[in-house]
């Protein structure tokens, strides 16, 4: 058989059999694969520059470009942990030597968003990972790994939400933009971009999902909950306030707010309030630089449970900041920036609570907390925006670490 731009495995399934025709656009030549051939003939008969084969004519290629493994035992199957190892491990393990002896150049391995979910110990997850961990001891950095959303294409809405096509394309895509802001997607045509060009070109974690940037009923929804708290916040708790205030002066001198210019939204300057929780004079750097012995006594007690933040309620009334995003950090923080920018991190707001702070990941290990934020730009939804919530009021997370106290 003769070689092939494109080899792509588990063709037949709801990701295959959108992407398949999309690769082949331009001339480029795939090889759909799957182990129901009669399938892949119905499916792709009719498409220019596809031909379609079983899993034993792969031995019969001496050459390979690009292997987009598709094949999977999906998490929406019912199986035993064995199950899904002997599909998500042991059978990609077949076809990673398959590409290796006919010497290919990218193992492109799509895998849902799901499997990077530290918390999630299903058979699909963690056969996923086992599957990753053997394919790379395999083809090494040949594998180009990545994770993909709820996936669509055009007037396909997907197989959980197949029904929006019976409303029309401009009605099914009206509910399915509410949809997208629930839970994050990926396109087919994002999917053939991205396996039609450079290989490695998404930052680790590897996440393909449709950007929510543009989506402007998330982003409306997103403002009237951070306008909501915000005037919730100062109404609301109004005696808390000036309880705190007055506490603050009594306990050290110095004013009971706290503003400092910060890193914003496209890098731009903007004050961030809170209640002091240091000396007055303590020097401008990272928390994690400053030593404990400089928080006050009352300050403690404030971080600890994070009163200090309530005065941000005027940064979410002013649009500077918004409820769930990465913290904002000092222009001083260069190694923390520019990760943050070579990630593009800084598309989104400064947050009160977020992805990182409530796995503990603060402004200490710079390098982490950027791959956080990044993995959190990329997975965004409503859904996620509240478990994040939920879990910053059950307590999960905190400020940053301090630095240990001067010794004499």
């Amino acid at each position: 058989m003769r070689p092939y731009d494109f080899i792509v495995t588990g063709a037949s399934g709801n990701v295959g059999r959108h992407l398949v025709p999309l690769l082949a656009r331009g001339g480029r030549t795939v090889l759909a694969v799957g182990r129901d051939l009669d399938t892949l003939r119905k499916l792709f008969t009719d498409q220019p520059h596809v031909e379609v084969a079983s899993y034993d004519a792969l031995a019969g290629l001496t050459a390979c470009d690009t292997l987009v493994h598709l094949a999977v035992r999906n998490n929406d199957t019912r199986g035993s942990l064995a199950d899904f190892i002997e599909v998500n491990v042991d059978f990609a393990m077949r076809i990673a030597n398959e590409f290796k002896r006919m010497n290919g150049r990218r193992f492109l391995n799509i895998a849902s968003i799901l499997s990077l979910d530290e918390d999630d110990q299903s058979p699909y997850a963690v056969s996923k990972a086992m599957g990753v961990q053997a394919i790379r001891e395999l083809v090494g950095k040949r594998l180009d790994n990545v994770h993909i959303g709820y996936f669509h294409d055009g007037g396909y809405f997907g197989e959980k939400l197949r029904m929006l096509a019976a409303f029309g394309p401009a009605v099914g895509s009206a509910f399915f933009a509410m949809f997208k802001m629930l839970k994050p997607t990926t396109s087919a045509q994002s999917l053939a971009d991205y396996a039609l060009g450079p290989a490695h070109a998404l930052p680790h974690p590897e996440i393909l999902t449709d950007d929510l940037s543009d989506a402007l009923l998330y982003r409306a929804l997103t403002r009237m909950l951070d306008i909501g708290v915000a005037l919730a916040i100062m109404l609301l708790l109004a005696p808390v306030f000036a309880a705190i205030w007055v506490a603050i002066r009594l306990d050290s001198p110095g004013p009971a707010i706290f503003a400092q210019e910060r890193v914003g939204a496209a890098q731009a300057p903007f004050t961030l309030y809170k209640f002091r929780t240091m000396k007055h004079g303590t020097a401008s750097a990272g928390t994690h630089e400053v030593s404990a012995s400089a928080v006050t006594r009352l300050g403690a007690f404030l971080r600890r449970t994070k009163l200090d933040e309530l005065p941000q309620a005027i940064n979410l009334l002013r649009g500077t900041m918004t409820l769930v995003g990465p913290r904002p950090c000092l222009y001083s923080q260069t190694e923390l920036v520019e990760a943050r920018e070579a990630l593009g991190v800084y598309t989104l707001k400064p947050g009160i609570t977020g992805y990182a702070q409530i796995r503990a990941i603060d402004m200490s290990q710079p390098l982490v907390l950027a791959r956080a934020d990044y993995r959190y730009k990329m997975l965004r939804s409503l859904l996620l925006d509240l478990r994040i919530i939920l879990a910053t009021a059950r307590g999960r997370g905190g400020g940053d670490r301090v630095a240990a106290p001067d010794r004499p």
